[in-house]
């Protein structure tokens, strides 16, 4: 008979170390037993090998004041114009994930893509561990059977890829930091710095392309301001040739009009002429606001838990699981 721990309300500390003690050395035999399982396990599970690259994304190039720089800062209310995009939202991006399984890597000696190299695995379930055996079913049956097989492996191996990313950001300093963790520790290495690529281009892209737009904008513009302008000196040809004595008032404030209007294009044409070459520059301009700090390196530890801190764990948990299900099978006499 075990003394109840709870009664009317109360709980009773002495009676719970009480019950404890009794069935300490099954407790005790539970826990050994499952850290005994849990060094099989530690050994014969197969090593994971993390690779990592850490860059800053906060460069920016110092820009040469002028007439429309000014003008389009005061307008904008920024000083340092450019499109910035989420590094978190471009490694979820299909775009994204769709590149970098379909480059070809170099795996057992030959060149494959990871559609090919992890593809194969898509329609299998069973796994040792019950808890990925059934996340594996659950995505099998939700799979959509149409699909053609190659999509259905692309699929798969995104899947695998994005799981294999961990994505970590210090906000204040701009700087990221992308781990892969695989049992290939090579392949791994080589999917990171593919990854470094892929958004030191898409990030050149996208000034590229605004650069482009921005060139194409600018050059419908001169062409207007050249119209304007031609059409002012071209008034004032007509006004000094058919008007030999300009003593008028009238015919003085026309002429100071039209020097104005010549003034300010030739002004606006100067100033949009050094836009379009900054444009053309940007345009083809290959450099990237992000700066690597760390190459693509493999870490020197297996990736997981640390094996004592683990046992620590799992002999805790053990304990603490076999005490539970003890008070439930005696819950009848524990609390009243």
């Amino acid at each position: 008979m075990y003394k109840p721990i709870v009664e009317q309300e109360m709980i009773s500390f002495s009676n719970l170390l009480f019950f404890t003690k009794i069935n300490f050395k099954k407790f005790l035999s539970i826990s050994f037993s499952a850290c005994l399982l849990f060094s099989l396990y530690f050994l014969i599970k197969p090593a994971k090998y993390s690779s990592k690259v850490s860059f800053y994304t906060n460069y920016t190039e110092s820009v040469t004041p002028s007439f429309l720089n000014s003008v389009l800062g005061a307008a904008s209310g920024s000083t340092s114009p450019g499109l910035k995009f989420s590094i978190k939202h471009y490694t979820e991006s299909e775009r994204f994930l769709n590149e970098v399984v379909e480059y070809e890597y170099i795996i057992n000696g030959e060149s494959t893509t990871l559609v090919d190299y992890w593809g194969s695995d898509y329609d299998k379930i069973f796994t040792l561990n019950p808890i990925s055996f059934l996340s594996k079913l659950n995505k099998n049956l939700m799979l959509n059977k149409e699909l053609p097989i190659s999509n259905q492996k692309r699929h798969f191996a995104k899947e695998k890829l994005a799981k294999s990313i961990k994505y970590s950001e210090e906000r204040l300093l701009s700087h990221h930091e992308i781990i892969v963790t695989l049992t290939d520790q090579k392949l791994s290495k080589d999917i990171v710095a593919n990854i470094y690529k892929s958004m030191v281009k898409y990030s050149s892209a996208v000034t590229n392309i605004k650069a482009s737009e921005k060139r194409e904008f600018i050059e419908g513009r001169i062409q207007q301001i050249k119209n304007e302008l031609e059409t002012s000196e071209s008034k004032m040809i007509d006004l000094l040739k058919n008007n030999k004595d300009l003593s008028s008032p009238i015919l003085l404030l026309e002429k100071e009009r039209i020097e104005r209007d010549i003034a300010l294009f030739s002004q606006l044409y100067l100033s949009l002429s050094d836009k379009l070459e900054s444009a053309k520059i940007d345009e083809k301009d290959t450099t990237s606001p992000i700066f690597l700090l760390d190459s693509p390196n493999i870490s020197s530890n297996k990736s997981g838990i640390e094996f004592h801190k683990g046992l620590i764990f799992i002999f805790f948990l053990s304990f603490m699981t076999s005490l539970c299900f003890e008070l439930y099978q005696n819950r009848r006499q524990l609390f009243r």
